[in-house]
């Protein structure tokens, strides 16, 4: 074989390696990643949780799309949680998390992504943490709350999402449920052969959420099911022991993946109420684009 043949094949194969890398080939993962659902048209609205009424809300995402959330201001609340929901369904199923952390005592703002439900676009890993930091902009210059009253929650997908805002925005603390340690980490998990990868083929930001919180970071609850199949509770072990702060780790062993509401609601309420309980203005942490780099 000639050398401008081999070189030839070499160079195609390196074009077909980095055109399929998921970095690069962004429609393709999107559809492995992502799976939205619209908002049902025979919805009856906004429910009313513990008799807290709730709002329809829309705010504008970093990246010119309008977001669609609900939002229940709880009168009795120091706090509101800001929820991140993973990556499938939309908001109308997250109104049993919303009814129990209004019982633990907090308002809720819970969106949906660019492409999730009323939201409009298409889901992206950048578009997705920008929706986050956009929600949290809306609850801090819109709503009127202080920055230390954010407590930023993240479901499954969403705990990457919650983690990646508190790189850049101040919150008095994070609730991450049923996360992955990081993208890369849970991908070759699901689909080995994406090992051939390093972390520069992989979406920008990373969503490595337990480099994360190597770093100084808000007190932190964590969250995990032991009978959870999607994302294995190693996961958050690993997380919990790599994290600095100030940290507790709410372990569920009759919890899968999805079925907190209804596998254990009065120890999630119980574990949301210690924690709010042991936070103040004190416990917030300052954090600035310019003094960390975004993973």
């Amino acid at each position: 074989m000639s050398l401008p043949t081999l070189l030839t094949g070499a160079s195609l194969a390196s074009a077909l390696y980095l055109a399929f890398s998921p970095r690069v080939n962004t429609v393709l993962y999107r559809n492995l990643l992502f799976y939205p659902v619209p908002f049902p048209r025979d919805y009856e609205g906004v429910p009313n949780l513990e008799g807290i009424d709730g709002e329809e809300v829309w705010f504008d995402s970093g990246s010119g799309q309008k977001i669609h959330g609900f939002f229940w201001k709880n009168p009795r609340a120091q706090f509101v949680v800001l929820f991140h929901h993973g990556n499938s369904g939309n908001i109308t199923i997250r109104h049993f998390l919303a009814r129990l952390l209004t019982l633990a005592g907090c308002s809720v703002l819970v969106y949906d992504y660019q492409g999730f439900g009323k939201s409009s676009g298409k889901p992206t890993v950048d578009g997705i943490c920008g929706d986050g930091t956009a929600a949290y902009d809306y609850l801090v210059n819109s709503v009127g709350f202080a920055p230390e009253q954010v407590i930023l929650y993240g479901e499954s997908l969403g705990a990457a999402v919650a983690t990646h805002v508190s790189t850049v925005r101040t919150s008095a603390g994070i609730i991450l449920q049923s996360g992955f340690a990081s993208l890369r980490r849970i991908a070759i998990e699901s689909f080995p052969i994406l090992v051939m990868y390093p972390t520069a083929l992989f979406p920008m930001p990373t969503l490595d959420s337990m480099s994360i919180l190597s770093r100084p970071h808000p007190p932190v609850l964590f969250i995990h099911g032991d009978l959870d199949q999607v994302i294995p509770v190693h996961h958050t072990v690993d997380m919990y022991a790599a994290a600095v702060g100030k940290k507790s780790f709410l372990r569920l062993p009759q919890t899968g993946h999805g079925d907190i509401s209804s596998s254990a609601p009065d120890q999630y309420v119980s574990a949301i109420k210690k924690f709010i309980g042991e936070l103040d203005s004190t416990s917030a942490l300052l954090v600035r684009e310019d003094e960390r780099s975004v993973s």
